[in-house]
């Protein structure tokens, strides 16, 4: 079975996005990365006037990612910012700091009053609302981006892990094949085993096959054979429909894993041991892969 390429496409956890804009302040630089998470955790950095678009950022973000650690810097390149000499306050500061001069034998000097930083009128010392929203709008498109970014390599992800589950549908179809022998493989064993003991015509023939036939149906496969193929065919199916499927993923391949490791135990054939081996290397890597998608 041939997984189709979905219309939403499969996420990677990892991405980054950029994205600049004017504002009235100055120029807005937003950068995103995101990296593999099992939940979704955020952080948002921003400088301290607008450190208020926080709630808005992170509302962005939640509405594009479930899944990752998610990282955002604002940068504001702020325009210089005009300032007046406040000659009022000057005079006033410098007669209290004569004050202080006199009783320690000293004079006032120009960078007495330049030290006091009173004199400079600092005006509106928050973002304005027009700045705050511009930023609020970069912090959008560097997200896209940065979502953008996510499904591109969601595709190759979801292109190689198709690969890698049809490989293991080939496996579980040889350990399919390979099942019938198990029984013939008993019936060798036992032979065998009354033959060494020298029991010669003292077996019961018909009592020989019935304990051939219980030993044969505790090594009976079967249910765990069709199980793994429809966890495999609903693997498949995951990728295929895309969007948000790395929890689910994870869940099948966990199933996936209970049942070959059954198959294992239960049958004592080497040939199905070998496949065995191969299918639980070859499910690591589906497993290594499956946490980076989203």
């Amino acid at each position: 079975m041939t997984a189709k390429r979905s219309k939403k496409g499969v996420a990677s956890m990892t991405g980054y996005g950029r994205a600049a804009g004017e504002t009235p302040s100055g120029l807005v630089i937003v950068e995103v990365r995101s990296l593999n998470h099992r939940y979704l955790d955020m952080g948002v950095r921003a400088p301290r006037g607008a450190m208020v678009v926080d709630p808005d950022i992170r509302s962005l973000v939640r509405k594009r990612v479930s899944r990752g650690k998610v990282e955002v810097f604002v940068n504001l390149e702020e325009r210089p910012r005009e300032y007046a000499v406040d000659t009022q306050r000057a005079l006033e500061i410098a007669k209290s700091l004569e004050v202080v001069a006199r009783t320690l034998g000293d004079t006032v000097r120009l960078e007495h009053l330049l030290m006091s930083g009173e004199i400079f009128p600092q005006g509106e010392s928050e973002i304005g609302e027009d700045s705050l929203s511009a930023i609020v709008q970069t912090a959008d498109k560097a997200l896209k981006s940065m979502v953008e970014h996510r499904l591109r390599e969601g595709a190759s992800l979801a292109e190689d892990l198709t690969g890698r589950i049809e490989g293991l549908a080939k496996l579980v179809e040889k350990v399919f094949e390979a099942a019938p022998r198990v029984t013939e493989r008993i019936r060798q064993n036992m032979q065998r085993f009354l033959e060494d003991l020298d029991l010669g015509e003292n077996v019961d023939p018909t009592r020989l096959e019935i304990e051939i036939a219980m030993a044969a149906q505790k090594s009976d496969i079967a249910e765990e054979i069709t199980r793994l193929r429809t966890h495999i065919d609903a693997f498949q199916a995951a990728v295929a429909d895309g969007g948000v499927v790395g929890r689910r993923l994870d869940f099948l391949i966990q199933e996936i894993q209970r049942e070959i490791n059954t198959i294992g135990s239960k049958s004592g054939l080497p040939e199905i041991s070998e496949i065995v081996v191969q299918f639980k290397t070859d499910l690591e890597k589906v497993r290594e892969q499956v946490q980076n998608i989203e």
